[in-house]
């Protein structure tokens, strides 16, 4: 049934009566439109040849705008029952643009165009769904890292095997960078929300079958204290990274990560230690 009114309502945006309209121009329809096209359906179904004597009285000539709005909204299936009166209104909707009946519009159809419409919203589906088993994957990443961070100066990477294949070279930086905050006696300041980390802007740059590439924004505030309790360092950092996922025996974990600011981290704690040794 969607697959149906999926067609039905590009075939009523592309209509000559209404590209031709007041709201052919508009980008996004809001009520003030749904007005509208009712008015126009109710013109058009008044003056149609596939609507008269017995069938106009038992279809009407009128559809609401709010019924209108309901399904141009995808609100259909929480709002209207399936029933008799919900396909008078689809039967009214394809005399509009020119049929005798829903029927009669679903034969003139050409196959193709329905499976490719149906094709084609499967495959935005398919892609949001993707976009967001890596996004968790990623995010879920993060905070795993926190919770590594947040162990120092006690060295756990138990919470990232999860998302981290072991032999992955990832794993190994960020392995060398909690050593580093280990040696230093950095920890990580929990108290009122002082650090934190956000991640946002998630973007498939390429999926095939064991390889995805993806970028994401990252800000991470972390506020480190040294071993008298004192703030050693604030790190305040927004920047694009760029992660690998791997899929590996069915199974896909980050591989490789791109952070630009991993080199300057490195030497910024490399210069502590030196500085802590003198």
């Amino acid at each position: 049934m969607k697959a149906i009114i999926d067609l039905l309502k590009m075939s009523i945006c592309n209509s000559p009566i209404v590209t031709n309209s007041s709201i052919g121009v508009c980008t996004k329809w809001k009520r003030a439109q749904f007005i509208t096209l009712s008015e126009i359906i109710a013109d058009t179904l008044s003056n149609s040849e596939h609507l008269q004597g017995k069938k106009r009285n038992e279809l009407g000539t009128t559809i609401s705008s709010i019924t209108l709005q309901r399904i141009f909204n995808d609100d259909y299936s929480a709002k209207e029952n399936p029933d008799l009166r919900f396909l008078k209104t689809l039967d009214k909707l394809a005399i509009f643009l020119g049929y005798s009946s829903l029927n009669n519009y679903l034969k003139n159809q050409s196959k193709s165009e329905i499976i490719n419409e149906v094709t084609t919203k499967k495959n935005i589906i398919e892609e949001e769904i993707n976009d967001l088993f890596f996004q968790d994957i990623v995010y879920n990443y993060c905070h795993s890292e926190f919770i590594c961070m947040q162990k120092l100066p006690t060295i756990d990477l138990t919470p990232i095997t999860e998302y981290v294949f072991d032999d992955a070279p990832f794993k190994k930086r960020i392995s060398d960078y909690l050593e580093r905050h280990a040696k230093l006696k950095y920890r990580v300041n929990n108290e009122d929300n002082r650090s934190n980390f956000e991640v946002f802007d998630f973007k498939t740059k390429h999926l095939d079958n064991d390889l995805v590439v993806a970028q994401v924004n990252e800000f991470w505030n972390i506020e480190w204290l040294d071993e008298n309790n004192r703030i050693a360092k604030n790190y305040n950092k927004l920047n694009k990274q760029t992660y690998f996922i791997k899929k590996r025996q069915g199974v896909w974990k980050i591989w490789d990560n791109h952070n630009p600011d991993y080199n300057y981290l490195s030497a910024e704690v490399k210069e502590t230690q030196e500085q802590n040794t003198i």
